[in-house]
């Protein structure tokens, strides 16, 4: 999980992260296994990359790949000791066990991740794992999605922190 300490604080090194991810892992739940299609990084380290999107956590603290749960859907944390905090919001997945069906939509995902376990017995949590039949994929990247006023008078809008990848037919 040392892929997920931010080195590179910019678009090339989300980019690489992002790309790890997109290769070499799979999201495992109890009824299936999913690859990531859409990804959007926000991070914060107040000194050195002050990203107007990327907004404190009040009620939790998550450390460094952590599940962490919010209005907009669900990251991946990140954080680097005390020198940085932000997330990974999956905005697409890929059913792999399905023919590849692709789910969009953060709160979509979560949905799919997270609906399939049940209440009241042990059934597993969807966990992160390795998977190592993916291509290299050809990484897409965009604007952050549907970000706020904070974002937009500081410019943190125009960062190309969204990367996609689309699976071939």
């Amino acid at each position: 999980m040392d892929f997920l300490i931010i080195r590179d604080e910019s678009e090339n090194g989300f980019r690489a992260i992002a790309q790890k991810l997109f290769d070499e892992y799979a999201i495992q739940t109890c009824n299936g296994l999913y690859g990531f299609a859409e990804l959007e990084f926000y991070w914060n380290n107040l000194s050195t990359h002050n990203d107007k999107a990327t907004y404190e956590r009040k009620y939790v603290n998550p450390k460094r790949g952590d599940w962490f749960f919010h209005y907009s859907g669900v990251d991946i944390a990140l954080k680097n000791d005390d020198a940085g905090f932000g997330g990974i919001l999956i905005r697409g997945i890929i059913d792999i066990t399905n023919r590849n069906k692709i789910y969009k939509g953060p709160l979509v995902c979560v949905m799919r991740l997270f609906s399939e376990a049940n209440a009241f017995s042990s059934s597993m949590t969807p966990q992160i794992v390795p998977y190592d039949k993916f291509e290299k994929s050809k990484i897409e990247s965009k604007p952050r999605i549907g970000l706020g006023k904070n974002a937009i008078e500081s410019n943190t809008d125009k960062l190309n922190y969204n990367f996609s990848i689309y699976p071939s037919k």
